[in-house]
């Protein structure tokens, strides 16, 4: 029987897509626990939000559609109140999600591969959440300016920005630190990095996709097979409505970063192997003994 996930071990780009998985399997009631803990309140908050900026999108649609005036405002009134709460709700919610997966992955090395418990996250969660959420304004923006220059900046630091939020966590990094820091791991490995990120984002959009894709369809079809454009609002908050509770797949890469964060960490400092060395004879935790590719 396959033991616990080790995280501080050098792991190729297979291992991390196939260790990612078995550690969500091994630890699956856990972390959904924790997820509906510290992250329901932001998903439901930006979930709430949302659906009243697609409620406004949608009678604006059907009204221009219908040829009715609907008070000058045209496209320029979905921009009220709503859609800046609905992008700060999901910063918020994308932010606790992070921070409280990373702060149970965190415990977790911590406690030798052992389960931690809620309050032990929460310990974590509320030191981290407001330094990684102010940080993440900043990313966010750097990451936007970036991909603006002709999308080749942005996705050369996109695998940074997501190591940043390991570092932040794991090592306590102040957010100049993790910069830095992010840079140095990843150097010379940023083609692996980069990949196994992509890999990962394109299986969790696809799962998303299978859940999303076909109230969006029939939505779509209702829209042109009438006379003039018209959404169905029913299925439009539908739609809504699963994307918001679709996020708890972000799980998945925010686990993927960890285990890539180790993976790079034991390959410059071997501070895993060293710690293996000196608890050698020590047979009372069971770790996850297959070879690291070297």
């Amino acid at each position: 029987m396959l033991g616990k996930i080790e995280f501080k071990k050098r792991r190729d780009f297979g291992q991390v897509i196939n260790d990612t998985f078995t550690f969500i399997r091994q630890n699956f009631k856990p972390l959904i626990k924790i997820y509906f803990t510290f992250c329901g309140l932001f998903v439901l908050a930006s979930m709430l939000t949302m659906l009243l900026q697609q409620y406004k999108m949608v009678n604006i649609i059907n009204t221009i559609g219908n040829g009715r005036n609907s008070n000058g405002l045209g496209f320029s009134g979905l921009y009220g109140i709503e859609y800046f709460l609905s992008i700060l709700f999901s910063l918020a919610s994308y932010t606790s999600m992070s921070v409280a997966i990373l702060s149970y992955i965190a415990i977790y090395v911590k406690k030798g591969n052992q389960t931690p418990t809620t309050d032990e996250v929460w310990g974590y969660f509320k030191y981290y959440f407001f330094r990684i959420f102010g940080s993440s304004f900043l990313l966010i923006m750097m990451l936007i300016i970036a991909f603006v220059f002709c999308l080749v900046p942005g996705f050369w630091l996109f695998p940074y920005v997501a190591m940043m939020y390991p570092i932040m966590v794991i090592e306590n990094g102040s957010l100049g630190y993790s910069f830095g820091r992010s840079f140095n791991i990843i150097k010379d490995n940023f083609w692996v990095t980069f990949g196994t990120l992509i890999v990962v984002w394109i299986i969790v959009y696809a799962c998303m996709s299978m859940i999303i894709l076909p109230t969006s369809l029939f939505n779509m079809i209702g829209m042109f097979t009438h006379e003039s454009p018209h959404m169905s609002l029913t299925l439009t908050m539908i739609t809504t409505v699963l994307q918001s509770l679709c996020q708890v797949f972000t799980i998945i890469p925010i686990i993927t970063i960890s285990l890539s964060y180790f993976s790079l960490v034991e390959q410059k400092e071997s501070t895993g192997l060293m710690e293996r060395i000196s608890n050698f004879g020590n047979t009372e935790k069971l770790i996850d003994t297959r070879p690291e590719e070297y």
